[in-house]
C-alpha cells in the first residue's frame, strides 16, 4: 500500500487514543510512531477533511476554542480493523545515500566515506539513546496497548543495534580512514 494511502491509517490509529485537533495529532505522530513512521504534515489536514467527507472522522470546535477536534468514527474504527486484517504488510523501498558513498567510497578522497560512517554512527546513538528512555516510559505506563507499542520500539532499538554493529564492522574492515582500495587513477 502506498505510503500516501497509509496515512489514514495512521491517523485513524492515532485517533483511538482519543479526540484531538490537528496540532495535537500532528505532536502524538512525532512523539509516538514517529520513531518508525514520518508523516508529511502538509498533507495532515487534507487528509482529515477527506476522511471527514468520507464519514471516518467527525469533527467539532475544540474545547480551547482553537482548531477542530477529531474523533474516530465507527465507520472510520471499521476502516482501521479492516486495514490491519489486510495482508500482508508492506514496508517502503529502502533508499540510503550513505550506502551509495560507501558502495563507492574507493572513489572518495582519504576519509571522507569514514566521516559519514561516523555520523551515522553517533546519530544511531542517540536514535538508541531516545528509544531506551522511550522504552523506559511505556514499560511503566500499563496502557492496554502498552505490548504492542513495545514491540515497535524494540524493533527501533535493535535496528539501531545492528546499524551500530554494522558501522563498527564497516570501519574496521574496510579502513575507510585511508581508503586502500582507492582508485589508482585518481
Amino acid at each position: 500500500m502506498a505510503r500516501s494511502a497509509t496515512t489514514r491509517y495512521a491517523i485513524l490509529g492515532m485517533l483511538t487514543l482519543g479526540p484531538m485537533t490537528g496540532y495535537a495529532l500532528r505532536e502524538s505522530i512525532t512523539a509516538t510512531i514517529g520513531h518508525f513512521w514520518h508523516e508529511s504534515f502538509g498533507q495532515l489536514y487534507p487528509t482529515l477533511a477527506a476522511m471527514e467527507r468520507e464519514g471516518l472522522v467527525a469533527s467539532q470546535p475544540a474545547r480551547t476554542g482553537r482548531g477542530r477536534e477529531h474523533t474516530l468514527t465507527p465507520a472510520g474504527r471499521g476502516a482501521l480493523r479492516a486495514w490491519l486484517a489486510d495482508a500482508p504488510a508492506s514496508s517502503s523501498s529502502h533508499r540510503s545515500e550513505l550506502l551509495l558513498k560507501v558502495f563507492f567510497a574507493r572513489h572518495a578522497a582519504p576519509g571522507a566515506v569514514a566521516r559519514h560512517v561516523e555520523a551515522h554512527r553517533r546519530a544511531l546513538t542517540t536514535s538508541r539513546s531516545h528509544l531506551a528512555r522511550l522504552e523506559a516510559q511505556i514499560a511503566e505506563d500499563p496502557a492496554p496497548d502498552q505490548a504492542c507499542w513495545l514491540a515497535t520500539v524494540r524493533h527501533g532499538i535493535q535496528m539501531a543495534d545492528a546499524g551500530l554493529a554494522w558501522s563498527s564492522e564497516t570501519l574496521a574492515s574496510l579502513d575507510l580512514e585511508t581508503a586502500p582500495c582507492a582508485d589508482a587513477n585518481r
